[in-house]
């Protein structure tokens, strides 16, 4: 996997720590990983003005990122075998120097769960926090450390399936 242009820009800061973390962070499950091929492109949100003065926002691979940055986060998923491919199941910690932004994961045809340790993956809803009182509390999202996008259908071979989320720069 090629290493994100926003993580070679952060040379000397400490997000860098978050590269060897990046680099083996995204995953699909061992059942689909030979024929499953991810990418992951990191983008920021820069706005224009279109042809009619109108103000729009694409995203654009960012020249550099500074803390409170929000990155968009995609991650693409493309059937490389000669056959359908079902049960995919996209795996993806937050980096470690960001802090992820509640409600923004998406994905087309797909169950999204958070895990707060890698291990227990819930809806957001499910996700609890120890309160200085010892009680359980909502896990607020910046809290979730983990994102997992299980498809609910099959890819053809040759096709692509894209999720999304955000994180800040911390």
């Amino acid at each position: 996997m090629n290493t994100p242009a926003i993580f070679r820009r952060l040379a000397g800061r400490k997000a860098l720590l978050a590269l060897p973390l990046l680099l083996c962070a995204f995953e699909a499950t061992a059942e689909t990983a030979g024929c499953i091929e991810l990418t992951t492109t990191a983008s920021v949100e820069e706005e224009i003005r279109n042809s009619q003065g109108r103000r729009q926002t694409r995203l654009v691979e960012p020249a550099k990122v500074v803390p409170g940055d929000e990155v968009v986060w995609t991650i693409t998923a493309r059937n490389v075998c000669e056959k359908p491919v079902d049960k995919i199941v996209i795996r993806n910690p937050v980096p470690q120097h960001m802090k992820f932004v509640g409600g923004s994961a998406d994905g087309t045809g797909t169950t999204i769960t958070y895990s707060i340790d890698g291990d227990a993956f819930l809806p957001a809803a499910a996700l609890t926090v120890t309160a200085p009182d010892g009680s359980a509390k909502p896990a607020p999202p910046e809290a979730f450390r983990h994102i997992r996008w299980a498809y609910q259908g099959a890819l053809a071979p040759g096709e692509l399936a894209t999720v999304h989320y955000r994180a800040v720069v911390i």
